[in-house]
């Protein structure tokens, strides 16, 4: 469980911004990667070749397949395509139906193993802000974790990946800003069995009632007593240089010193029976 906490704090508020818009392009069909034959184009190329501002478009009429081209140009495109994303998805929460195709798409990328395009789905139904769409998060966030799979340091790798989902899930959910919508937040902030979804209601909670005293002092009694730290976490906002986050950042360590990590040993202050760099070298079992 210690694990899994330092690892939420390290990527804390990174859930916060539902809009599944990657940093970064991927290569077209033809010059994407694979095990066999990994990709010779640097991004720069790849990102320059890109035609930009043109999302595909959202149609009813064609729900699922036009929905299914927008997450694909979605996981592709870049930050400077974010508002061209925003205007489609307004448009598009208009019509249930393209509501509906998301929902499919999700739980079809999710089933075939692609978390990468179920994230990206995820985000932007979120950014849509619809009754049906966040009443499926909710549902979504519900849904029971993996308890079989593969164990990599403890950790259960499909749990893991379900959470990350979920977790993506309730930050959608927070982005409401409903107050039905908001007590579920709440509920999750405290009784998830994630401690990744629940760092991340906490998180998303408090980032949607703009980080103020009153929506701490709201979902404090929700919050398990170990996890309060969580609602600590600093947060670097737009345009906040480095000094003033470092101060925000010292101040959190200060205030809850188990988070730091201990101080490295010097080589010579190790006892002088111990015997440094070995380790087991018998594989592990799958």
């Amino acid at each position: 469980m210690q694990r899994n906490k330092s690892r939420v704090f390290s990527r804390a508020g990174t859930f916060v911004v539902t809009l599944g818009l990657m940093s970064g392009s991927v290569a077209v069909a033809q010059d994407r990667p694979t095990a066999e034959k990994p990709s010779d184009i640097p991004p720069s190329r790849v990102i320059a070749g890109r035609v930009l501002h043109s999302p595909p478009k959202l149609d009813a009429a064609d729900a699922r397949k036009s929905v299914s081209a927008f997450i694909t140009w979605a996981g592709e495109s870049v930050v400077e395509e974010q508002y061209d994303a925003r205007r489609a998805l307004v448009s598009a929460a208009k019509q249930p139906a393209l509501v509906q195709a998301f929902t499919e798409e999700i739980l079809a990328a999710q089933e075939s193993g692609d978390t990468s395009r179920a994230l990206v789905g995820l985000g932007l139904l979120g950014e849509m802000r619809t009754y049906d769409g966040a009443k499926f998060l909710v549902e979504f966030v519900r849904r029971p974790l993996p308890t079989k799979g593969t164990v990599i340091e403890g950790e259960l790798q499909e749990e893991a990946q379900a959470a990350r989902l979920q977790a993506k899930a309730i930050a959608g959910v927070a982005y409401m800003r409903n107050a039905d919508f908001d007590r579920e937040v709440a509920n999750q902030a405290g009784n998830h069995p994630s401690v990744i979804v629940r760092a991340e209601a906490i998180s998303a909670f408090l980032w949607n009632r703009g980080d103020t005293l009153e929506a701490r002092k709201e979902l404090e009694p929700f919050v398990r007593k170990e996890e309060r730290l969580f609602l600590d976490r600093v947060r670097r906002v737009s345009g906040e240089g480095a000094e003033a986050f470092n101060r925000k950042l010292t101040a959190y360590l200060k205030a809850h010193p188990e988070v730091q990590a201990p101080d490295p040993e010097r080589k010579d202050e190790r006892p002088p029976e111990e015997k440094p760099n070995t380790f087991d070298v018998t594989p592990p079992k799958f």
